[in-house]
């Protein structure tokens, strides 16, 4: 119990070390707006994406049905694409709001480095909503997808020999009686 305590304390202290070599940065204020107003447009990206992917029944706790299973074929590249656009625009505007200080002050170079904290805020925050709404879908659709989530899947079902890890979900015997 004291090694966890002793772990905590000396991880706590180096998060502690880290904002305040954070906050020496001029880039502080964008990321201090950033950390507030990224998970806040993520998940409104969220909710607005599940209505554009027109899949309903992800959170109705129900397998998918024909046409979702179809959609889904189809949106499974414009969510990658997606993916793809909105880090490159995240690690641009980030990169660039560090390099031109997006400071409080009201000069050309500060004005320039919030507008790429912007463009970095609205990277982020559709990054990751993107990823993890990709993520719950190829989860909902198949188990093993990703295939990185699908190798960790099978490595624990062979490291435990626990069937459950490889995420089959038992079936209802009365929905087999009729097929």
């Amino acid at each position: 119990m004291v090694e966890v305590l002793g772990i905590l304390g000396f991880l706590g202290w180096l998060f502690l070390v880290f904002c305040e070599w954070l906050s020496h940065l001029p880039v502080f204020a964008a990321l201090v707006v950033g950390a507030i107003a990224a998970p806040i447009l993520a998940v409104a990206d969220f909710r607005k994406n599940l209505r554009k992917l027109q899949l309903p029944g992800l959170y109705a706790n129900r397998e998918p049905i024909p046409p979702e299973r179809f959609s889904w074929l189809l949106r499974r590249g414009w969510l990658h694409r997606s993916i793809g656009w909105s880090f490159v625009m995240a690690v641009g505007g980030w990169y660039n709001a560090a390099t031109l200080p997006a400071s409080l002050s009201f000069d050309a170079e500060s004005v320039v480095g919030w507008i790429n904290a912007i463009v970095g805020i609205a990277g982020s925050a559709r990054f990751f909503s993107t990823s993890v709404l990709f993520l719950h879908a190829a989860q909902w659709f198949d188990s093993m997808s990703p295939s990185l989530i699908g190798f960790l899947r099978l490595l624990m079902y062979r490291l435990s020999d626990n069937y459950e890890y490889l995420g089959h979900r038992k079936t209802d015997p009365e929905r087999e009686k009729v097929y």
